[in-house]
């Protein structure tokens, strides 16, 4: 027991006084290694492998997380030109902008309806004969030029909706350009197959 002391101060002498005790694995020889750091490293790996499919998003995920267009069409892109973006095709919108442009001018030139009927009743006058009541022709003009004034505004509407949805549209002011030649026409027929001089100058021209 003595001997057992002996050694024991003679240890504890040997350490530097307030060092402290040296930890596990200390004073291993090189390239030990710790199990415990081991295994709790694998451990680790094992729950981050288990862990990630979980954060992987699935088929049903991407699709929620896909944007839905509506109409089944991608959505244009902000720098697309806006004869892409509206009308069948650029040169649907194209032309039916042409249309509306010409069928807007017209329409214009139409309200001045006073000088539409001296025109025309001064191109009747060269061409066949002096109506009776050139004034009659300023009624028909004033007709025409409301009519036409309401189906252009009806066909820029209609127009409009069919570019926006990207239909073709340039049909939509032939037809109304159609709708109006035919609405002017039948106005001013019929102020002139109800006067007088010129009734009896086409049954004259007409019987010969």
């Amino acid at each position: 027991m003595a001997g057992t002391d002996a050694d024991a101060a003679g240890v504890s002498g040997s350490r530097p006084q307030g060092r402290p005790a040296p930890q596990y694995g200390e004073y291993a020889p090189e390239g030990w290694v710790n199990p415990v750091l081991v295994e709790q490293e694998r451990l680790e790996r094992q729950q981050a492998e288990r862990d990630r499919p979980e954060q992987q998003p699935g088929p049903r995920t991407m699709a929620a997380k896909r944007p839905d267009t509506g109409s089944g069409r991608a959505p244009a892109a902000a720098g697309t030109p806006v004869a892409a973006r509206f009308g069948a095709s650029p040169a649907d919108f194209l032309l039916t902008v042409m249309l509306l442009a010409f069928g807007l001018v017209s329409v214009l030139q139409s309200l001045a309806f006073r000088s539409v009927a001296a025109n025309l009743a001064r191109e009747l006058e060269l061409r066949y004969t002096e109506m009776s009541d050139p004034g009659a022709l300023v009624g028909a003009a004033l007709v025409s030029a409301i009519g036409g004034l309401v189906l252009f505004v009806l066909v820029a509407w209609w127009s409009v909706v069919r570019l926006r949805n990207r239909k073709r549209t340039v049909w939509v002011p032939l037809l109304g350009g159609l709708v109006a030649s035919v609405l002017t026409l039948s106005a001013f027929l019929t102020v002139m197959l109800h006067d007088d001089h010129f009734v009896a100058w086409f049954m004259q021209h007409a019987g010969g």
